[in-house]
């Protein structure tokens, strides 16, 4: 029993290890090309990208009912071994993808035909921003025709290996840009091209990894079960009304910016959430990565290991989502400075931190959302989702009309409404749902406040009094602030057995990654 609980940890740690990895890559390209590109195509052009992508989100809501379960019933059955059943889904959700991607290629193709109705573009970049949508919305209908594919490397808890592929297109797309930017006149809509050719690359990989990973899946109409679909649809409707609930909360930001105030403010608001976007991403791919372990143990009936692993993530999330937010507020107006230096770096660095702020406590907090999917209860996360994204539009347009407040009322409310949600209603529920005391996680939700709180403190005092006005004075505030703070929540956040736990899964999770990922 040992031993294995040591392999699923260690497996837990590669695929952390290696999305943190990808992450850090793929923040460092977009490092290097947002001001290339911003200069090349300007601050309005730029917005609309985010904004491409945020359409793309909009268009997510018809597949979510179906796909975001299909990981978790497709790995029960696996580990049943009822590969008939999984079989089953597995079909059942490709064909029905099959038939929802034909459908979005006709929306796509209406919302593309009438953008400019639906939103404002300036003359100069009109059939820029066309391309550019073209390209995203074709991305985003072949990311739907084959996302169950993913489910072979979470259903064996190999999530690095998409962390892998992930380093390579981003390496990939990076260069591509700039050889398009250096030889070819600049257009925006480089960016949209470029998504589609890494997500192509992408869910190739996707596909190989099936064959190698599950060799007893095999997509057949016989498999076709129309009950299944139905049963994945019951459950995940809440998952879709919890993405709604998203979109209403900080999903609509640009969009609301761009019709309500103009183009060059979202575009201003868009370069404001470069690094908080990051930030969501790395919650986002770190958190799923304990999915799949949490997932498995609930499948094998271990409900004291499923909680120890749980609280374990909260602890690990609450320092590593937390690092770069420390150093975005310590650093962040220098950071702008010399970043963007044709923009206002103050005002990019206080909507930076409004954008972000709700992660210091919610970062750990996001780890108990995986709960709701494995023990399948997600009614009142949807509920309460979908009603603070709601009241957050509401108080945004109320703001938007009786003050000045102008973009920091659209970055600042979903922030403070999100917090006080999982505050209130997910860290007690989450609780009931693992049948423990309702305030069993409050400990571990506490303690980054406190950690952020002391670490931004002591190092800006510190910092204070030396000058930074440049890229290698920079850089040295930042290592600083950042070796400061991981001693700090080291200390603050993880218990004693935590680091040790995490000094030799580390080591032992970046040997298997340079090992395994030869063979696959």
């Amino acid at each position: 029993m040992k031993e294995r609980e040591m392999s699923r940890n260690k497996q837990l740690f590669v695929n952390l290890i290696a999305s943190f990895m990808s992450y850090v890559i793929t923040f460092g390209i977009s490092f290097f090309l947002s001001p290339y590109i911003v200069r090349k195509v300007g601050v309005e052009a730029y917005g609309f990208v985010s904004l491409a992508n945020n359409f793309v989100g909009y268009a997510s809501l018809i597949t979510i009912a179906l796909d975001t379960l299909a990981g978790r019933f497709i790995t029960i059955r696996i580990y049943e071994k009822d590969y008939e059943g999984a079989n089953k889904y597995f079909s059942s959700v490709f064909i029905a993808n099959s038939f929802i991607s034909a459908f979005l290629l006709i929306v796509s193709a209406s919302v593309w035909f009438f953008l400019e109705r639906l939103i404002q573009i300036p003359d100069q970049i009109f059939w820029d921003i066309k391309i550019l949508f073209a390209a995203l919305f074709l991305n985003c209908i072949i990311s739907t025709f084959g996302s169950v594919f993913a489910v072979a490397t979470f259903a064996k808890n190999k999530l690095y290996l998409n962390s892998l592929r992930t380093v390579e297109s981003s390496v990939v797309r990076g260069f591509v840009l700039v050889v398009l930017f250096s030889f070819f006149a600049p257009n925006v809509c480089y960016l949209g091209i470029t998504s589609l050719l890494t997500g192509i690359y992408c869910f190739a990989y996707n596909v190989y990894y099936t064959k190698k990973l599950l060799p007893f899946i095999h997509i057949k109409k016989k498999y076709f079960d129309f009950s299944s679909i139905i049963e994945l649809i019951s459950s995940g409707v809440w998952n879709v009304l919890i993405r709604l609930g998203q979109l209403l909360s900080d999903g609509l930001d640009l969009l609301i910016t761009n019709i309500f105030i103009d183009a060059t403010s979202m575009g201003v608001l868009s370069l404001a959430k470069t690094i908080p976007s990051l930030i969501t991403s790395i919650v986002g791919t770190l958190v799923g990565v304990f999915s799949p372990s949490l997932t498995i143990l609930y499948a094998e009936k271990k409900m004291d290991e499923l909680v120890r692993t749980l609280k374990q993530s909260m602890r690990i999330m609450g320092i590593i989502v937390n690092l770069p937010i420390i150093v975005l507020i310590v650093c962040g107006e220098n950071f702008f400075l010399l970043w963007q230096p044709t923009q206002d770096a103050r005002v990019l660095h206080i909507l930076s931190v409004l954008t972000c702020a709700g992660y210091i406590i919610s970062g750990g907090i996001n780890c108990v959302y995986n709960i709701f999917t494995v023990v399948n209860k997600l009614k009142v996360n949807s509920l309460s989702l979908i009603s603070c994204g709601f009241i957050n539009i509401l108080i945004v347009f109320i703001l938007l009309k009786t003050t000045n407040l102008g973009i920091y009322a659209v970055a600042g409310i979903s922030t403070i409404i999100n917090t006080l949600k999982n505050l209130i209603i997910i860290v007690p529920y989450s609780a009931k749902c693992l049948n423990l005391k309702w305030y069993a996680f409050y400990p571990d939700v506490i303690r980054p406040f406190i950690f952020v709180f002391i670490s931004c403190l002591l190092n800006y005092t510190v910092l204070h009094f030396f000058d930074c006005n440049s890229w290698l004075t920079l850089i040295v505030h930042s290592f600083i602030t950042l070796s400061v703070s991981t001693l700090i929540g080291c200390f603050i956040i993880l218990r004693k057995q935590d680091r040790k736990y995490l000094s030799y899964n580390i080591k032992k999770g970046l040997d298997q990654i340079v090992n395994t990922s030869k063979n696959i």
